[in-house]
């Protein structure tokens, strides 16, 4: 507004969603629009009220819930059929939500079996989707990790998406850092932290390592012969001997294969923070894409494959936050229990007008189909649903097998 005023502008045109308003923490306001309102004496408001993505069904559910926010009673209509009915969907623990969930989605791919098929809850009038058709949505990053589990017992192929926890690990920071020396040798900073915590290089060490290359802007070969001269001893000449091994193919080879080599030659085979930065490496094709991406990405902009290699047809499993923009003809909206939405955090009091705005968003991400979950005690979000706009059941485990056979947990 300063900026609209001091310049002398005879209009201005501002567009947005007040209801999608999810990043307070980062400034956000949903009162925005109010505020310019009041500042703008006569500004005409335009409501787009026509919605062309979800199905009455999916906003018979949206649309009662953001009603409790500010605002009154939102109106948005639907442009398309009916389609098939929301549901809900209670399990006895995040690990049984886990499995529904994984069971669910191999019944909606044409790939359940005969115990499966008779736990059917869904419209059988949809056709089989494939796992691309298909997202988990999720209020933290640490929820995915039993949903993993799950999809990996059942062969489901996924990806993840956003800044999961592993890129805090040190061993992972250490190949980071390992490799974006090698691609812009200036920044040394990168260098020590590879030494410290890939070859546990004291601080010392690793300052006078780093020293050696100062200001340098390619590494030449007749550079290393000094290096490994300079540093005969341990841990620093192993180290030398990989920034040289390494040098030459940094920005050639696919940095899946180049984080590969460079595990097993650091001894860290079985990592398992390093093996999900390699499901990272592999939508990229070079290191300098996936450095960047690991910089400058957005949460949906950083995405890892759930398996050794690449499936184009994968299931997506990402946050509310990060699915913002999205959309997919089928969501798994899990974890809707007391707690986690709203998010309960020790020392901080839940918004609940933002939380609430974070469950319309993920709800308001399904065109066709959506499925609410939950462990244990259920959000207090699901109570604004009107009951006869759901179908509700419980996440029931498989069948039990004929005595004397034993029972998998899968």
């Amino acid at each position: 507004m300063p900026f609209y005023r001091t310049k002398g502008c005879k209009s201005l045109f501002a567009i947005g969603d007040p209801d999608q308003s999810i990043y307070g923490f980062r400034g956000a306001d949903a009162a925005c629009f109010d505020r310019l309102a009041e500042d703008i004496p006569g500004l005409r408001v335009v409501r787009l009220t026509q919605n062309y993505r979800s199905t009455p069904e999916v906003l018979g559910c949206a649309l009662p819930v953001i009603g409790h926010n500010p605002g009154g009673a939102r109106s948005l209509l639907p442009n398309r059929g009916s389609g098939a009915p929301v549901r809900l969907a209670q399990a006895a623990s995040s690990l049984a939500e886990g499995i529904f969930i994984a069971k669910e989605i191999n019944r909606m791919v044409g790939g359940m079996d005969m115990l499966d098929a008779g736990g059917v809850t869904g419209d059988e009038r949809i056709q089989p989707r494939s796992f691309s058709d298909i997202a988990i949505l999720y209020r933290t990053h640490r929820q995915a990790d039993i949903l993993e589990y799950c999809l990996q017992k059942e062969n489901i192929p996924y990806t993840v998406a956003g800044r999961d926890s592993f890129l805090s690990e040190p061993v992972v920071r250490a190949a980071i850092g390992f490799f974006r020396f090698l691609l812009a040798p200036g920044d040394t900073h990168s260098l020590q932290t590879a030494l410290e915590l890939g070859w546990a290089c004291s601080p010392q060490q690793a300052v006078r390592l780093s020293a050696f290359f100062p200001g340098c802007s390619a590494l030449h070969e007749n550079l290393w012969d000094k290096a490994e001269a300079e540093f005969p001893e341990l841990p620093m000449r192993a180290a030398v001997c990989a920034l040289r091994k390494f040098s030459q193919c940094a920005a050639q080879e696919s940095p899946a294969r180049l984080l590969e080599r460079w595990r097993d030659d650091a001894g860290f085979a079985g990592s398992e923070p390093l093996q999900k930065l390699i499901g990272t490496a592999l939508f990229h094709r070079d290191m300098h894409s996936l450095l960047n991406a690991l910089t400058l990405g957005e949460e949906a902009d950083i995405l890892r494959a759930g398996g050794k290699n690449y499936a184009a047809g994968a299931v997506t499993l990402m946050t509310l936050h990060g699915a913002k923009g999205l959309e997919f003809p089928a969501v798994f909206l899990c974890g809707a229990c007391k707690g986690t939405l709203p998010l309960e955090m020790s020392g901080r009091a839940a918004d609940l007008a933002e939380e609430r705005r974070l469950f319309y968003v993920g709800i308001t991400r399904a065109r066709d189909e959506l499925i609410l979950t939950y462990p244990g005690e259920p959000s207090p979000f699901l109570a604004e649903i009107p009951s006869g706009a759901v179908t509700s059941g419980g996440a029931a485990p498989k069948k039990a097998l004929p005595e004397g056979e034993q029972l998998s947990l899968f």
